[in-house]
C-alpha cells in the first residue's frame, strides 16, 4: 500500500467536495426524479424504470468494486462512473417508451449509486490511515442534499418539471469535477486476482450482509413513491421537499452523534435500534396523512438510515481487511441497493396501485424481519468473539 501524501484536513476537504457534489445529484434523484419520470412515462412503469437501475447494480457494483480492489485505486473508477451518469442523462430527451428509459436510466442510475460504496470505502480507509472522521465528512453531503432539494423543488413548482431534468444534468457534470479531486491512494491487493466473493468467507459476514441489505432496502417505497403519494394527498412540491429535508436534518444530527453511540454500545445494538425505528416509521407513513405524522415519520430517518449506515461502516471497518474492503462494500451495496431494492421497488409499485399504505406496510415487514436477523447476528458475533 502507498501511504497517502495528504494531510487529514486536505483529505477531508477533498472528500467533502465529492460528497457535496454527489448528494447534490441525489437530492434531485431521490425525492424529485420520480416526478419527472412520471411526466415522461406512465405511472405503472415508473417503478420498473427505477427498479432497472437497482437490478443493473448486480453487475456494475461487484464489477467496479472488484476493479477498485484489483487496481488498488478507487478514484479512477469513480471518475468513469460520474461520466457515465452524464452520458445517460444527455440521452434521455431523445428516447421514447419506458423500455428505452429503463435501459438508459438503468445504467446511468446504477453508475450514480455505485459511487457511494466506493467513496465510503475510500473515506473509511483514510479514517484508518489519517484519522478522517466518516460522519463529519459525510454529513456535508446531507447538507448539500437539503439545499439542492429545496431549491430544485421550488424551481419545479414555479418553472415546471423540466427544472428537475436540467438540475440533474448540471449537478451530475459537477460530480465529474469532484471525482477528479478525491484523494488518490493505492492499496496492494492480497493476491494477483482479487475474488469478488472473498468477503463472504469472513465470519458472520453473509448474515450481516442480508441483515443490513434488508433494512436499507426497506426505504424502497419512500424513495420510489413517497413524492407521488404525498402529491396525491394535495401537498405541493415545496412541502414534499420540506418533508425530505426533515429526514435529512435528522440524518445530519445522527451522523454527528453516532460515533459516540457506537463507541459506547457497539455497532450491532445500534443496528437493532435502527430496525425498530423502521417498524415504527413505515407503519406511521402507511397510515399517516396529516403533516405532523408525516414529519414524525420522516424524523425517524435518523434511525432507519443514518444510525444504520454508520453502524454498518463501523462493523466493516473493524472486521473487513483493507485489501478486500471495496469488494465487501460492493457486495452489500449490490444486495441492498440492487437485488433487495430492485425487488422491493417493483413490489411497492404493484402494491401502490392497490393502496399506497400497502407499500409502506411491506417496508415495515422487512424491518421486522431485519430486526429478527439482527438479534441473531448479535448473539452469533458475541458468542464468537468471546472465545478469543
Amino acid at each position: 500500500m502507498t501511504l497517502p501524501s495528504y494531510t487529514k484536513q486536505a483529505a477531508g476537504l477533498r472528500l467533502t467536495g465529492y460528497y457535496t457534489a454527489f448528494f447534490a445529484v441525489y437530492g434531485i434523484a431521490i425525492p424529485l426524479w420520480p416526478r419527472w419520470l412520471e411526466a415522461q412515462i406512465s405511472l405503472e412503469h415508473v417503478g420498473l424504470v427505477l427498479g432497472a437501475s437497482y437490478w443493473l447494480k448486480l453487475i456494475i457494483v461487484p464489477l467496479t468494486s472488484w476493479i477498485a480492489d484489483a487496481v488498488g485505486d478507487r478514484r479512477r473508477v469513480m471518475i468513469t462512473l460520474a461520466i457515465s451518469v452524464v452520458i445517460g442523462l444527455a440521452l434521455l430527451p431523445f428516447l421514447e417508451g419506458w423500455i428505452l428509459y429503463a435501459a438508459v436510466w438503468g445504467v446511468a442510475g446504477a453508475a450514480l449509486s455505485t459511487g457511494i460504496p466506493l467513496s465510503d470505502g475510500l473515506t473509511m480507509r483514510l479514517g484508518q490511515l489519517l484519522g478522517v472522521e466518516f460522519g463529519k465528512v459525510r454529513r456535508w453531503g446531507s447538507v448539500s442534499f437539503i439545499v439542492v432539494t429545496l431549491c430544485v423543488g421550488w424551481a419545479a413548482d414555479y418553472y415546471g418539471l423540466s427544472a428537475i431534468y436540467i438540475a440533474m444534468l448540471i449537478t451530475s457534470t459537477l460530480l465529474i469535477v469532484a471525482a477528479f479531486s478525491v484523494p488518490q491512494i493505492h492499496t496492494k491487493p492480497a493476491s494477483s486476482k482479487v475474488p469478488i466473493f472473498k468477503p463472504l468467507a469472513l465470519p458472520h459476514f453473509p448474515l450481516f450482509l442480508v441483515t443490513v441489505a434488508l433494512l436499507l432496502s426497506s426505504h424502497a417505497a419512500l424513495y420510489g413513491f413517497s413524492a407521488i403519494y404525498w402529491k396525491s394527498l394535495g401537498y405541493t412540491n415545496t412541502t414534499i421537499t420540506l418533508l425530505w429535508i426533515v429526514g435529512v436534518v435528522a440524518e445530519i444530527g445522527m451522523f454527528s452523534a453516532s460515533k459516540g453511540l457506537i463507541d459506547r454500545f457497539g455497532a450491532m445494538p445500534m443496528i437493532i435500534i435502527a430496525a425498530v425505528g423502521g417498524i415504527v416509521r413505515w407503519t406511521l407513513l402507511a397510515y399517516g396523512t396529516s403533516l405532523p405524522l408525516l414529519v414524525l415519520g420522516q424524523s425517524l430517518h435518523a434511525l432507519t438510515f443514518a444510525l444504520l449506515y454508520m453502524s454498518l461502516i463501523a462493523y466493516m471497518s473493524k472486521r473487513v481487511p483493507p485489501d478486500i474492503s471495496a469488494s465487501a462494500q460492493g457486495l452489500y451495496d449490490s444486495l441492498a441497493m440492487g437485488i433487495f431494492f430492485g425487488i422491493l421497488t417493483m413490489a411497492a409499485g404493484y402494491l401502490f396501485e392497490i393502496s399506497p399504505s400497502y407499500s409502506f406496510l411491506l417496508m415495515a415487514a422487512c424491518s421486522f424481519i431485519g430486526l429478527i436477523l439482527a438479534l441473531i447476528l448479535l448473539r452469533a458475533v458475541r458468542s464468537s468473539e468471546s472465545k478469543f
